[in-house]
């Protein structure tokens, strides 16, 4: 599956290119161009194992409702981590949690925040798939294509294909300098993660 998916976002990328001739283009052709010439140079990584992530909307329900579950599985599962440095870690999930909570100050601002956030990425993907047997990859949220109206997008739809709704009002929820008061923000009481 992961070899036809390669073939077809190369495909999608010659159509791309027959069409678009700017900056993003050019940028496009060299990243390809760069992932060849690698692939032809590794000996681990290719064509047939390479893996694509995929917007949430554009993966299957059933595939949606597989990540839920290898989610919900490292919620059964106990912490890792050192209690003395991470009491409020309980769960496998809460490990994930309490290190980018720790982490925080020292990643976001910084030249490491891709490089890391890459890698904490990649590390919660490998244990979805080692600890509760996913098969997929770790899906992303398209922030731009949801950002007019992100209550419905398939991520927070509150559907049992979701992560979760929109939560409750909270009332007296005044508008700050940074946002103004929304329809939601309180418990969830929709989507799969509702306890």
């Amino acid at each position: 599956m992961a070899r036809s998916l390669l073939f077809l976002l190369l495909a999608a990328s010659s159509l791309v290119g027959a069409t678009c001739k700017d900056a993003v283009h050019k940028l496009q052709q060299t990243g390809k161009a760069n992932l060849e010439v690698r692939l032809a140079k590794s000996t681990t990584c290719t064509k047939e194992n390479l893996q694509v992530r995929r917007e949430w909307g554009d993966i299957s329900k059933r595939e949606r409702r597989e990540y839920i579950a290898a989610m919900l599985c490292l919620m059964t599962k106990p912490s890792q981590l050192d209690q003395t440095e991470y009491p409020g870690a309980k769960t496998r999930y809460n490990d994930f949690v309490a290190v980018h909570i720790n982490q925080t100050l020292a990643i976001h601002g910084t030249g490491s925040f891709l490089a890391w956030h890459r890698y904490f990425t990649w590390s919660f993907e490998r244990v979805l798939r080692e600890e509760c047997g996913y098969t997929g990859t770790q899906p992303y949220w398209n922030w731009g294509k949801w950002a007019a109206d992100p209550a419905n997008s398939p991520l927070f739809d509150g559907s049992d294909t979701s992560l979760s709704g929109n939560g409750l009002k909270i009332d007296n929820n005044e508008d700050t300098d940074y946002y103004p008061a929304g329809p939601g923000g309180g418990c969830i009481y929709s989507g799969p993660f509702v306890k």
